[in-house]
């Protein structure tokens, strides 16, 4: 059986939906996570809504700043209560 990847706009939307997911769980603002990662605000609310994908280093700059594994983002089972807030 042959199993098709996702498309580029499903794999972007499933990872802003997790950074999203993670970020509120942490109780990161996005003005914060902004300032953080040195990103404009609505560069990361694009990412988030899966309309406009982070290169590597805005990625890298964000997975810093939330104190995560990249992996996280892509998987639904965590249970994002455990996560500490910053």
């Amino acid at each position: 059986m042959i199993v098709p990847f996702p498309s580029v706009d499903a794999a972007s939307a499933n990872l802003g939906r997790g950074m999203r997911n993670v970020r509120e769980a942490r109780g990161v603002s996005l003005d914060r996570l902004a300032s953080e990662t040195h990103l404009d605000a609505r560069r990361i609310a694009l990412a988030e809504q899966g309309r406009s994908p982070l290169n590597s280093a805005e990625l890298h700059a964000v997975i810093n700043a939330l104190h995560i594994p990249l992996g996280l983002l892509f998987d639904p089972s965590v249970d994002l209560t455990r996560l500490r807030r910053l």
